[in-house]
């Protein structure tokens, strides 16, 4: 698991944005295919952190939509007014998937109570369209999943010309409707779900991190 200077320092590294490839990450996080429809991974931002999916914006938030030319332009458009939510990384306690097709198991051992105070062990699957892991930690030291509504990813839009990019999470009620993007904070201690400290979170940053595309 990367520490919290590191978590901070890809956080950094993202924040400019001029160089991701928004199209061809776009694609590749559908690929992960944990959200269903491939148009539902982006979704553009209006004042308030509230988000619409491209469907939506067009009058029929059902309607399943190719990745195409005019998806892109609403895309494109988005980012010169409050931006876009791209959706890189999931977090499930209570997903199961084949031991052969996760790619690490990571346990958590930086725990603040005595061996006997722990009781019950948590198991979270972290999913991208680069890896699955499992990560392992006891309900006692209070680390702070995410709901199987939630999703985190990069915030991307245009402040004074140049793109700027943010870790988030979304909430997305079973995508069937507008939901919100809050950012993560460095504030917030590690059991917080928005926190750079919580271990969830680095592990997915970390994740997220290969799953972005950069231009050549």
């Amino acid at each position: 698991m990367i520490s919290d200077v590191e978590a901070l320092e890809i956080a950094q590294k993202l924040e400019d944005a001029n160089d991701i490839d928004i199209k061809e990450t776009i694609e590749k996080a559908a690929t992960a295919g944990y959200l269903g429809e491939k148009h539902f991974y982006c979704t553009a931002i209006e004042e308030g952190g509230m988000t619409h999916t491209v469907p939506e914006i067009l009058g029929d938030r059902y309607k399943s939509i190719p990745l195409d030319n005019l998806y892109y332009d609403i895309i494109s458009k988005s980012l010169d007014f409050d931006g876009i939510y791209i959706s890189l990384g999931y977090c499930n306690p209570n997903l199961r998937i084949p031991a052969e097709e996760i790619d690490e198991i990571i346990e958590y051992d930086d725990y603040d109570l005595e061996e006997d105070e722990y009781e019950y062990l948590m198991e979270y699957t972290l999913i991208s369209a680069s890896s699955i892991k499992k990560f392992r930690v006891y309900a006692e030291e209070g680390i702070a999943g995410h709901n199987p509504t939630e999703d985190v990813g990069l915030i991307i839009n245009i402040i004074d010309g140049n793109y700027k990019a943010y870790f988030a999470l979304r909430s997305t009620d079973q995508c069937m409707s507008s939901f919100r993007v809050i950012p993560f904070k460095t504030e917030y201690p590690k059991e917080h779900p928005l926190s750079f400290k919580n271990p969830i979170n680095k592990i997915l940053i970390e994740m997220i991190d290969e799953t972005i595309i950069y231009k050549l």
